[in-house]
């Protein structure tokens, strides 16, 4: 048994040891105390992050995939609740569940420790689709791998960049407007007023002109001012297309195709033209705005009316319609004319091209114009055609449900 202290002296040493113990004791003890404040207020301050946290985290078991905490934010954004998420593998619930590219990211993520999606498409519990930045990171909490996923909303920033896109090409036409604006004054008007001017300036001389060559004269300055007044027309009408909204409906297409014959009347009797379109009762319905499509009619049939025959010959145009897959109806108009080559036809539909620029008279707006309503209306244009076989002119819109 050890040998108790003899002398005051041992004793007061023995005491000094014990309180250097003490306060060794004491000093650990608080701070321990000091870590384990530290310690509460990290866990405070990082658990008010990741609640407040304006982009959605999860956290997932670096070994399974499986989700162990979620916040608000992403809990809202995605739709689904803290207890629908909680335990679920990633690639098991609806935003992500492309399952094998879910599973290959994870894997990935496994061996490089990081991954990152610029734009990740996901889709919410309520079918929202969604636009999100998804980076991911692994990390170590007291010896067990953790993975950290921050996702971010940029479905907003996506419609501004689509928004921005859509208005780089709407500058763009209009752009091309404009310069169909000039080419048309400068140009296509400058033919009819020259005429004008001309057989004006020539009768205002006050020549002894015949009856028949001043009643010549002045249909001439009559014809002249018709096209004058319809390339403007048509310039107004494309000025307008671009400024208008207007609200699709049911249409019969039947009553819209009569009156656009009817204006083309005296140019039919002139060319001596026939007509020949279908049963009226089979033609399907779309939706549509009719005053512009009477103008795309307008347009096919007086193409037609100029292009559509051979030298010397009628031309006989058909209309029609079919149904086209995708809730599309295709009406057309046929012609028996010489047909266009693959080059000629890769001009058609832009401002101020002519079936043949070379040999043929007139302005080239009108195929511009049915090109922009068609596309406004939720249609497309085009045509079929091979030299030597005639041309069929078309345009697709929504059929009416």
């Amino acid at each position: 048994m050890p040998t108790l202290p003899q002398t005051t002296v041992q004793w007061r040493a023995h005491a000094e040891v014990l309180r250097q113990r003490v306060a060794v004791l004491e000093a650990a003890d608080a701070q321990r105390q000091q870590a384990q404040a530290a310690l509460q207020v990290s866990e405070t301050r990082y658990r008010r992050l990741f609640e407040t946290a304006q982009d959605g985290i999860l956290i997932l078991d670096g070994n399974t995939g499986r989700i162990t905490d979620v916040n608000p934010f992403l809990m809202k954004l995605l739709g689904y609740s803290h207890a629908e998420l909680l335990g679920q593998q990633l690639w098991e619930i609806g935003p992500f569940k492309d399952a094998a590219a879910a599973r290959s990211a994870f894997h990935e993520l496994q061996s490089t420790g990081y991954i990152r999606y610029e734009d990740l498409p996901l889709e919410a519990s309520d079918g929202r689709h969604l636009h999100v930045e998804f980076v991911s990171n692994v990390y170590w909490v007291d010896q067990q791998r953790v993975i950290q996923c921050n996702i971010r909303d940029i479905s907003a920033r996506k419609r501004a960049e689509a928004a921005l896109s859509q208005a780089m090409i709407d500058l763009q036409e209009r752009n091309e407007d404009l310069d169909a604006f000039a080419h048309t004054v400068a140009h296509d008007l400058k033919n009819p007023i020259h005429v004008i001017v001309s057989y004006a300036d020539l009768l205002l001389q006050g020549f002894e002109l015949p009856d028949a060559e001043r009643q010549q004269c002045l249909k001439a300055i009559e014809q002249s001012g018709y096209k004058a007044s319809a390339i403007i027309d048509e310039l107004l009408l494309l000025a307008v297309l671009h400024k208008s909204e207007v609200a699709t409906a049911p249409l019969d297409m039947v009553p819209i195709v009569t009156a656009s014959l009817s204006r083309l009347g005296d140019h039919i009797n002139a060319a001596r033209a026939e007509i020949v379109w279908p049963d009226t009762a089979v033609w399907p319905m779309v939706l549509g705005y009719g005053p512009w499509l009477e103008e795309v009619w307008v347009n096919y049939l007086s193409n037609a009316l100029k292009y559509g025959s051979l030298p010397g010959a009628a031309p006989r145009i058909e209309l029609g319609a079919t149904v086209q897959p995708g809730g599309l109806v295709r009406y057309w108009v046929r012609n028996h004319g010489p047909g266009l080559t693959l080059e000629e036809q890769a001009q058609l539909f832009t401002p101020f091209t002519r079936l043949d620029q070379i040999r043929l008279n007139g302005h080239g707006l009108g195929l511009s114009i049915v090109r922009r309503i068609v596309e406004k209306l939720g249609g497309h244009v085009g045509l079929i055609s091979e030299p030597g076989e005639g041309s069929t002119f078309y345009f697709d819109l929504p059929a009416a449900q």
